[in-house]
């Protein structure tokens, strides 16, 4: 797991808007069409209520071809609370089974969604995918057993089981100056708030991952769902909408899987072909390797060479220039400057050389406990020690003799081999 920096903490919050704005653009126009819900041509009025068990049907198809067990559930999720407010639960009368059933689906969906995300994916015939399969099972049947507690209890009993749930999730938690006008009971109402703060919390600690930018979207769109519940086609709206969502942050997610290094968080070198095919006549093109990396290794442990990796592909998020950081393997990166000549680059580059050896690296002593923030101010960095990383770059542009990107490439790789012949810790043309 990508280590949480206070830089990777702040350049996710400024990326946090950009993260939700496909989610907010299908929010926007299921509102849009909600309001002009009556001018719905009837063809596709009557589509809409089946809309959302068909992109279920697709979404759950899509998490078991490609192990995404935490898309399969979450679209049986949003399956059910469709087909509840479609069928049983389409007139909330006071008193009824309907009602209960209603209260308990809003107030168990938000939690549910946090929970499929704090779980580890494991894939759907996996044993923990089957254990998850089975959780979510027991707790849907428990809910299913306490809707129909009229068919296993007497009346008496079945009226008095209802009233108590009915009074735990409507308990007055908030002021009601502070609620809307819904029937979406007080607690669940807390339940999803409390939800979509953790999923935007989520977003920027782990760098605003798609998935979690789709849970966020969904979460809001079943909300708005279960608040127009008695509006008639605008539940199979939302719901639609929140299952767009979903399928969409699974097609982002799997693009970043396939183009993005898992490690440093940067563009792969997949990525990196498909970018210098897009380029023009002019650009240049540097190669970055990690001083004495191998060593380091050797010194301190895999695990430290991967939170340097880290650490020089964060710093390289900042390259000046309209540079593009890319991550080409090991501990070689690459950065694409597009429109621009290797001298124009190289000042660029070299800031980027003095930022990573003046930034340096901290390494935490073997077998510290870990501490309190009061506690590690207490006892100060006499348990870590501080190393100088530093970076040798070579750069090369298009040129009559460097016709393509791949000659390009080859000859700024045997410019950063002349920076470390020269001593490393420099940049070389």
């Amino acid at each position: 797991m990508t280590a949480i920096t206070a830089d990777s903490l702040g350049r996710a919050a400024i990326r946090l808007p950009a993260a939700v704005f496909w989610p907010a653009v299908l929010l926007a126009a299921a509102w849009g069409a909600m309001l002009y819900s009556t001018r719905i041509p009837g063809a596709i009025g009557a589509i809409l209520p089946y809309l959302p068990y068909g992109l279920g049907l697709v979404g759950a198809i899509i998490g078991w071809r490609f192990n995404r067990s935490r898309l399969v559930f979450s679209m049986g999720m949003l399956v059910v609370g469709h087909w509840l407010l479609l069928g049983p639960a389409s007139k909330i009368r006071p008193g009824t089974a309907a009602e209960i059933g209603f209260m308990m689906y809003a107030f168990l969906f938000p939690i549910g969604f946090v929970a499929l995300s704090l779980l580890q994916e494991r894939g759907l015939l996996s044993r923990p995918g089957l254990l998850r399969a089975l959780l979510l099972g027991g707790v849907s049947g428990i809910a299913v057993a306490v809707v129909m507690a009229h068919l296993w209890l007497g009346s008496d009993a079945a009226a008095s089981l209802h009233g108590w749930v009915k009074l735990v999730l409507s308990l007055q938690l908030l002021p009601q100056s502070y609620l809307p006008d819904t029937a979406v009971p007080t607690l669940a109402l807390v339940a999803f708030g409390a939800a979509a703060l953790y999923f935007v919390l989520r977003l920027v600690a782990l760098g605003n991952p798609p998935l979690e930018s789709g849970a966020l979207g969904a979460l809001v769109a079943v909300a708005l769902a279960l608040h127009f519940a008695d509006s008639g086609p605008t539940a199979p709206l939302f719901f639609s909408t929140a299952a767009t969502t979903l399928l969409i942050a699974a097609i982002q997610d799997g693009y970043r899987l396939a183009f993005h290094d898992e490690l440093t968080g940067l563009p792969g070198r997949r990525a990196l072909m498909h970018e210098t095919m897009k380029l023009g006549p002019r650009y240049a093109i540097a190669m970055l390797d990690v001083d004495h990396f191998k060593k380091f290794n050797d010194t301190y442990g895999h695990d430290v060479g991967d939170q340097v990796l880290r650490m020089v592909a964060s710093r390289m998020e900042g390259v000046g220039g309209g540079g593009k950081p890319f991550r080409y393997g090991g501990e070689e990166f690459t950065v694409v400057f597009s429109g621009k000549s290797s001298e124009e680059a190289v000042q660029h580059l070299d800031a980027l050389r003095r930022n990573i050896k003046e930034s340096g690296f901290i390494i935490r002593a073997k077998g510290r406990k870990k501490k309190s923030a009061a506690n590690r101010s207490k006892s100060g960095p006499k348990n870590n020690k501080k190393v100088t990383v530093t970076i040798s770059i070579g750069v090369a542009e298009r040129s009559e003799t460097n016709g393509s990107p791949d000659a390009v490439i080859r000859a700024a790789d045997q410019a950063l081999y002349r920076a470390k012949k020269d001593g490393r810790n420099r940049v070389s043309v």
